[in-house]
């Protein structure tokens, strides 16, 4: 019994570690970090004025968001293959969606609230954060 709770423990440990490397690959492979860097720092004045926030910038990410809603899996760690328990490798995927989910739902409020002065939030960013989780869990 001692014996499987020190191996479930090391399991749950590796599983953590997977499950930061594939967030961190997300966020570095769709450009999110200095985004999310923003985001963490905002103080006075509108978003969309701060250099690298504007739409431009924004469309890139986007851009690159949407290739992922199309093929989940493109930005997968090679690691990941490894795992042969569907089971962990759902709950890696769902927990490193997790971390992409909520910071695309803190810009998508900084972006439809009109005191940062997107033009066209709807248009920027048409797909609700909800919609992305989903699309990105299959769901």
């Amino acid at each position: 019994d001692e014996r499987l709770e020190r191996l479930k423990a090391q399991s749950d440990a590796q599983l953590d570690t997977l499950t930061s490397e594939q967030a961190s690959s997300l966020v570095a492979n769709l450009n999110l970090g200095p985004i999310y860097t923003i985001l963490q720092e905002q103080g006075k004045g509108p978003l969309s004025q701060i250099p690298g926030m504007e739409p431009a910038n924004l469309n890139n990410f986007l851009s690159k968001l949407e290739s992922l809603l199309n093929m989940p899996d493109m930005y997968n760690l090679p690691q990941m293959d490894c795992l042969l328990s569907n089971a962990h490798r759902s709950t890696v995927q769902r927990r490193a969606t997790q971390v992409i989910t909520a910071i695309y739902s803190q810009l998508y409020n900084c972006v439809h609230n009109p005191d940062h002065l997107y033009t066209s939030p709807a248009q920027l960013m048409p797909r609700t954060p909800e919609q992305v989780t989903s699309l990105l869990l299959g769901s």
